[in-house]
């Protein structure tokens, strides 16, 4: 058999050339629109992808790393640019009126028109074809009459008498259709500049002229009828005298986000409060829902008919979470709650499960109990089949009563096996943003705070609120300060708990 030269390339090699290269192409290609209209986190993510896809398809050495391509992208793109981003936002302004970047903002300041002194005013006709396009046919006071489309200059047009039916395959608007289509025709900006010609109202249509102009060299927007500067400040273009144009756009600030939470002694007091909620909410919700579970366990252990008993014991545990909320909100309910009324027949009066401050806190954590104890019951369950039933003939032989062989064989060897479990639903219970937001929004409010705040609050819930649910006060950058000091605080949180645990250090 003839060899084959050692200098001439497989197919497989010149299929994975030609992907490699056709993908830099792509990479490239993206990346350059992205830089350019200001997405660096975005861009930088696709460089990043691009490189790692590149250099497993061209080097040989990197081929077993095809196999996990799929999986480490995805990990990269669902998990670690999330978190790289929120860290990124977190030293920007980005906010309520900076939510773009600046060619953007520049494209949009440059888009605003304005009627000069010596504007023109004109009678029209508009016309419109098939593919939507339009025409408009215009008469100046001189009764000289323009044919104008959308980014083509007018041309003369001889008009005898009335608007004829059709202008180059265009069709008239009657007078219902254009009234249909004012709405539209207003936004329509016909001709280039200088001449723009834009539709005023149902009878007038006038030239108009981009009312500020942009200077790349000196970043420096002027407007023409005045000529007032305007130069970016914290990502605004702001005029001498303070006057700003919108939108923003946004802007590395550094650790002004952090120094508005962290510095400011009117976030303090209710900070401490939310802190000092959110972490016995969690702890309560996980030793309660942890204690009834291993209760249950131990008791319907033996019983007769423990399938049954098991099953309608673990039901709320595969309900929608929504679902068992919504149907906790009606039976807490103020004026038609099973619970309230009841509680009214028997006591001649109810708490207010909704309103007032302790009872809010305390039903969240009930539903929160009543939500999580199958999950521990099922826990425990499994845990006790693997301890060993010779401790316990062994502590019944020794004269250990019921309660000595629990509090000495049961309850360590459950922590030792459940304790890692006990420290993710922890964490899990710190940032349960869905009981919370679900049943109460985080209310009752907290009074006179600098933003808005609710007494059963978590820090997740408060950064939902502060960055998407109140419009007025929408601060994504200090959202997401605020979130990584939340992920600092649980980190920190969960590594001196795990170092510190007997049970995990003794597994390890």
């Amino acid at each position: 058999m003839e060899a084959r030269p050692k200098n001439k390339l497989s197919t497989d090699s010149i299929l994975r050339l030609t992907g490699a290269f056709a993908l830099v192409f792509l990479g490239a290609f993206a990346d350059f629109h992205l830089w350019k209209d200001g997405y660096v986190p975005l861009a930088a993510m696709v460089s990043a992808v691009v490189i790692f896809v590149f250099l497993i398809l061209v080097k040989k050495t990197l081929t077993a790393w095809r196999w996990m391509a799929v999986g480490i992208i995805m990990a990269f793109l669902f998990t670690v640019f999330p978190i790289l981003y929120t860290i990124y936002l977190s030293f920007m302004n980005m906010s309520s009126g900076h939510l773009v970047t600046e060619p953007q903002a520049v494209n949009r300041i440059l888009g605003e028109m304005t009627t000069p002194a010596d504007a023109k005013s004109y009678a029209w006709e508009a016309y419109k074809d098939g593919a939507g396009n339009w025409l408009l046919l215009v008469t100046d006071e001189q009764q000289k009459s323009f044919t104008v489309k959308v980014g083509q200059p007018p041309k003369p047009f001889t008009l005898a008498g009335d608007a004829p039916e059709a202008i180059e395959g265009y069709t008239h608007l009657d007078a219902i259709a254009k009234v249909q289509g004012i709405q539209d025709l207003t936004t329509v900006e016909f001709g280039v500049e200088p001449n723009i010609i834009t539709v005023q109202d149902m009878s007038s249509a006038t030239t108009v002229v981009p009312k500020y102009s942009w200077d790349p060299a000196t970043d420096t927007i002027t407007a023409r009828i005045d000529g007032t500067k305007y130069v970016p400040v914290k990502g605004t273009f702001t005029s001498p005298t303070g006057d700003k144009l919108s939108p923003g756009f946004s802007v590395p600030i550094g650790f002004e986000n952090y120094s508005k939470f962290l510095g400011n002694p009117g976030f303090f007091a209710p900070m401490a409060e939310i802190i000092g909620w959110n972490v016995a909410f969690s702890f309560f919700s996980v030793v309660i829902s942890f204690l009834v579970g291993m209760v249950i366990a131990l008791m319907f252990e033996d019983l007769p008919g423990k399938r049954i008993i098991r099953a309608l014991l673990i039901l709320p545990y595969p309900i929608p979470v929504l679902v068992s909320i919504m149907v906790w909100r009606g039976l807490l309910n103020d004026n038609m709650g099973l619970v309230t009324t009841i509680l009214d027949s028997i006591f001649g009066g109810h708490p207010h499960f909704f309103t007032d401050t302790g009872w809010t806190r305390f039903a969240v954590i009930l539903i929160n109990v009543y939500l999580s104890y199958p999950y521990f019951f099922i826990l425990c369950s499994g845990a006790l089949k693997s301890i060993s039933k010779d401790l316990y003939e062994a502590a019944e032989i020794d004269g250990a009563t019921p309660w000595q062989a629990f509090r000495a064989i049961t309850q360590p060897m459950l922590l030792r096996i459940l304790m890692p479990l006990l420290i993710a639903s922890f964490s899990f219970n710190f940032n349960n943003f869905t009981i919370i937001w679900g049943f109460n929004a985080g209310l009752p409010a907290m009074a006179d705070t600098i933003v808005p705040m609710g007494h059963t609050d978590l820090l997740i819930s408060f950064i939902y609120r502060l960055g998407f649910s109140q419009a007025s006060v929408a601060d994504y950058g200090f959202s997401a300060a605020i979130t990584v000091l939340l992920f600092v605080l649980v980190g920190l949180f969960v590594y001196f708990q795990t170092r510190n645990t007997k049970s995990i250090k003794e597994a390890t």
